[in-house]
């Protein structure tokens, strides 16, 4: 055990080292509290051994400090050396402040010895549950990520599948989800909210799996009634992805229904406008639009990159969030580098 001593007496701090490392136990030694509290921030401990009344910081203080700084650490196990025994005094420092154990001054060796014996119990207790514990939190995390990658990868082939209706590919999936991730992560989103649009973002367009080929392949104008069955995609998809607990499929049920509303209020279904329109599908709005330029479609040819930053610059604040533009101008390079990546 590494065994911190902390006694302003320097006979019985000698005596302590000296039966401590006769024990074999390592053994840092120290004239105060302050010394100790030194030693303990420093240095891997696991045992505390203090006298009460000492000058600078006293035991108490020193227990306080290690309960309370200490709280990253391994448990250390403590014991006070006091020659107060009264009853009054061992519950103060027992339970108020957090000391393990005491012993009366003047030591002896052996109950001393057979206290250690039960604060090295306690400590190598406390490391095993710690290690079985840190063992566990490895193992979940790792089951997690593989359950993650399993349901990003199910998602990506679905979607793959149902964009090659219209002639889309697995690229423009990616694409949408890669997008979406960096503006939300340059918009300040927590690290769980970003990979959450990740996955729900691809799945902006799900409601088009209700809209028949011959309209979703159509090469030329569409009508009038065509355009309004094309419409209906939006809430086919809210439909699909509604009542769910789960905070990445509400997300997509949001993105779904509300991608194609526009900031000024004129896009559909709901006619929403401003924050009215929740953020996730602001964003795949926008994301959507520059992709949709950016790439070669069934309809159409994709624009140069000076075109499709001129029409978009158009749409700032009557299609686009102002915000979300001015984010996706100051990521243009990384959007560049996600397509040629997904092409």
């Amino acid at each position: 055990m590494k065994i911190l001593i902390a006694e302003d007496d320097d006979i019985t701090r000698r005596r302590l080292q000296h039966f401590l490392e006769k024990w074999d136990h390592q053994v840092i030694s120290s004239e105060n509290g302050l010394e100790a509290l030194e030693h303990f921030l420093s240095k891997e401990i696991d045992m505390v051994i203090t006298d009460w009344m000492m000058p600078e910081m006293d035991g108490l203080e020193l227990v306080g400090h290690i309960r309370s700084r200490g709280r990253d650490k391994p448990y250390v196990y403590t014991i006070l050396l006091t020659s107060r025994g009264d009853k009054e005094d061992v519950i103060k420092g027992l339970s108020e402040v957090g000391v393990d154990d005491y012993v009366i001054k003047p030591f002896d060796p052996d109950e001393l010895r057979a206290r250690l014996t039960v604060g090295e119990r306690t400590v190598r207790l406390e490391r095993t549950l710690r290690e079985y514990g840190e063992g566990l939190e490895k193992i979940v995390q790792k089951q997690t990520r593989l359950i993650r990658q399993t349901q990003e990868e199910t998602i990506i082939r679905l979607l793959t599948a149902l964009e090659s209706r219209d002639e889309e590919t697995g690229g423009h999936v990616k694409r949408i989800g890669l997008y979406s991730a960096h503006l939300a992560q340059a918009a300040g989103w927590s690290k769980q909210q970003v990979d959450d649009i990740r996955l729900a973002a691809p799945m902006h367009d799900i409601g088009k799996i209700g809209v028949p080929d011959a309209i979703l392949q159509k090469e030329g104008p569409l009508t009038t009634d065509e355009f309004e069955v094309i419409k209906s995609h939006t809430t086919i998809g809210g439909q699909i992805l509604g009542d769910s607990e789960f905070p990445m499929l509400q997300m997509a049920h949001d993105i779904a229904l509300f991608h194609h509303e526009k900031w000024e209020g004129k896009g559909y279904p709901e006619n929403r406008s401003g924050e009215n329109i929740p953020e996730a599908a602001r964003i795949v709005a926008l994301v959507d639009v520059y992709d949709a330029l950016s790439q070669d479609r069934v309809y159409r040819k994709a624009d140069p990159e000076e075109e499709v930053l001129r029409k978009m610059a158009q749409a700032k604040g009557n299609h686009f969030d102002p915000f979300f533009y001015d984010l996706f101008i100051q990521s243009l390079p990384a959007f560049r580098q996600i397509a040629s990546e997904n092409p």
